[in-house]
């Protein structure tokens, strides 16, 4: 076998690293805006490379690797001083996903309490379709935060530091996206239920080491939707993960309690405890690919639904058309119908969420749910040629969005042609 010649090989390289494996994967999903809120505590005394700090997050998910697409770079604001969190979140363009990793409550620039300001501003997130991500502490009550912690569905308390055993986290929502979109698990065993954990065989890892919170409630209320995503056992049944949802909100508040120790919480990004954050994050604001998302339905064929709208740049229904006139900073929000915002600040298409006027898939085809497409205004990234699934999604992106890929195609293809023309036998050319 002749080795390729220089050119050849220079092409495949050249094709190769243009276009890196991510170790993180999701589905193809439109540019979001991610807010992360967060501090750090070291009640035991974690060296820096140990322990989750302040800036961690925002540099793991602007990784290349994260999965992730970004519009811009993920924000990290510091809780203590809260200002900017607080602009971004009242802006015209407002984070579409909020990561909240913050164990003391909200503290302005100037020391000034402003945590009722955090909670109102986390209420109209999710009611306006963003999501929350919330980490670890962000779920632990401290004082100062408790009014906030019904909203997010959770109170922990007290800790437990386990070097040798660590915490093992079993998937008890098989199939569910975020516990199994690429998330590896190294066993299966048996898990004994308690109040709302289920009881059963389920496939599980370990982390080790990993901080334990043993006193775990869920704060519930009338109405809502929750679905148990991760539990453990060690150290006593309790729930380590769910998604929730609510009455009035559009977005969706997903709970992750491991994350103290940095190494496998966000250095492996390969390894499944990243892998479910990445997950989480596209699933708060039903980006997660290959759906309409929770509760929401296609509009009949050929046509977005029945007629709704919505006032002030509020939410149509599921399944409709919808229209949001002389709204101030409103959006309008569909599912599976057609959206359009007059005053409004948010379009959808065949069942796809935008949120803040930024994900918008213009020119995508619809058919498969039957729902019909909005155009996308000139402020709004527009992926033009995108088609829907059956699901109605209308967010997988086509190749025309991976440039570098293909320019490294067409160089590898171009360069093999040659190398094939060189080695023809040459023909003789007819004499005249």
């Amino acid at each position: 076998m002749r080795t390729p010649p220089l050119a050849v090989s220079l092409a495949l390289s050249w094709s190769l690293a243009a276009a890196p494996a991510r170790a993180a994967t999701l589905p193809a999903h439109g540019p979001l805006r991610v807010l992360v809120i967060s501090d750090e505590v070291n009640p035991n005394n974690l060296s820096d490379a140990q322990l989750t700090q302040r800036g961690d997050i925002s540099a793991a998910l602007n990784a290349a690797d994260s999965g992730l697409t970004l519009e811009g770079t993920a924000k990290e604001v510091y809780s203590q001083c809260i200002d900017d969190a607080l602009a971004a979140l009242k802006s015209a363009a407002p984070p579409h996903v909020v990561v909240y990793f913050a164990h003391s409550s909200a503290v302005g620039c100037d020391q000034s309490d402003q945590q009722a300001a955090l909670s109102s501003a986390f209420e109209a997130q999710l009611m306006r379709g963003g999501g929350i991500v919330v980490l670890h502490h962000g779920g632990y009550t401290w004082p100062g935060k408790e009014a906030l912690m019904p909203l997010l569905g959770v109170s922990a308390s007290s800790i437990s530091w386990n070097t040798s055993e660590g915490q093992r986290v079993f998937n008890v929502a098989p199939g569910h996206f975020v516990t199994s979109n690429a998330v590896v698990y190294d066993g299966r065993a048996a898990l004994a239920g308690m109040a709302a954990v289920p009881a059963g065989t389920f496939d599980y890892f370990d982390n080790i080491p990993d901080e334990r919170y043993p006193n775990t409630a869920l704060l519930t209320q009338t109405g809502e939707t929750r679905t148990i995503l991760f539990a453990s056992n060690s150290g006593g049944t309790r729930v380590l993960g769910y998604t929730l949802e609510r009455p009035g909100w559009l977005g969706r508040v997903l709970y992750y309690q491991p994350a103290e120790y940095q190494p496998h919480a966000l250095d492996d990004r390969k390894g499944p405890n990243f892998q479910i954050l990445a997950n989480a994050i596209v699933y708060s604001v039903h980006q997660e690919g290959g759906s309409a998302g929770a509760g929401a339905s296609s509009g009949a064929s050929g046509s977005g639904g029945a007629g709704g709208s919505g006032v002030g740049g509020q939410p149509g229904n599921a399944g409709t058309s919808s229209s949001a006139t002389a709204g101030s900073g409103g959006s309008s929000t569909t599912h599976g119908g057609s959206g359009s915002a007059v005053g409004g600040s948010a379009q959808t298409v065949g069942g796809s969420n935008a949120l803040g006027g930024s994900i918008n898939h213009a020119g995508s085809s619809a058919a498969a749910a039957g729902g019909s497409t909005a155009g996308a205004s000139p402020a709004t990234p527009n992926h033009s040629g995108s088609s829907s699934d059956s699901g109605g999604c209308g967010c997988r992106l086509s190749a025309a969005h991976n440039p570098t890929r293909n320019a490294a195609s067409a160089l590898l293809f171009a360069t093999l042609s040659l190398f094939s023309r060189r080695r023809r036998p040459a023909r003789s050319r007819p004499t005249h």
